[in-house]
């Protein structure tokens, strides 16, 4: 083969290249696909998590009264699982629920449960002498949202929404003395304030 012709069949090669690369030329006018056709999302402020406590009452433990007994809490506050809609398209319930389990820990409960509305045994160890509030209570979450949906073309978001959502997680029971100092953010904590 000579340099000639080798350099000849280099160069078309070359302009082959180029006008495969410069093919799609006419649609460089088109939107850029951003998203997938369909798919919804959600964007999450003001989220929290503190403890609820949904069952307390107060109780004297003697001195000859210590060891391991049931004791009945009494029913004090509800909290459900569900969503509010501000404005804009609406989302389904569970869907909001599902997003912001997926920005906080634990698995929140479903949209439309919620606690139990009935006085609660709680089963504790009371190990000294004085006045103790038995308790039962909930992890909830709450967070205001907002939703938004990819267009048929997938070339941006469309069918936005806006709300509030609140479920629950992580149920705990048990005791807490009324002159002990539980850790800021704990479940005793929350059960301190039905001393």
């Amino acid at each position: 083969m000579s340099k000639r012709f080798l350099s000849t069949v280099v160069a078309t090669g070359v302009a082959a290249v180029s006008f495969v690369a410069l093919g799609p030329a006419g649609t460089a006018g088109a939107a850029p696909l951003v998203c997938e056709p369909g798919y919804k999302s959600a964007s999450w402020t003001s989220l929290d998590k503190s403890w609820v406590i949904t069952h307390a009452k107060q109780i004297n433990i003697p001195k000859n009264g210590t060891g391991s007994y049931t004791k009945t809490a009494t029913y004090r506050k509800t909290v459900s699982s569900g969503r509010e809609v501000t404005g804009g398209a609406s989302y389904s319930a569970n869907w909001v629920i599902s997003s912001m389990d997926a920005h906080v820990s634990g698995t929140l409960s479903k949209a439309g449960e919620k606690t139990k509305e009935k006085s609660e045994s709680v089963t504790f160890n009371f190990n000294k002498p004085g006045v103790y509030v038995v308790f039962s209570g909930v992890k909830k979450a709450s967070g205001y949202y907002t939703a938004k949906t990819c267009n048929s073309k997938g070339t941006g978001f469309g069918k936005k929404g806006y709300g509030k959502a609140r479920s629950w997680s992580v149920q705990a029971e048990g005791a807490v003395k009324c002159t002990e100092s539980p850790k800021k953010g704990t479940v005793k904590r929350a059960a301190k304030a039905y001393c």
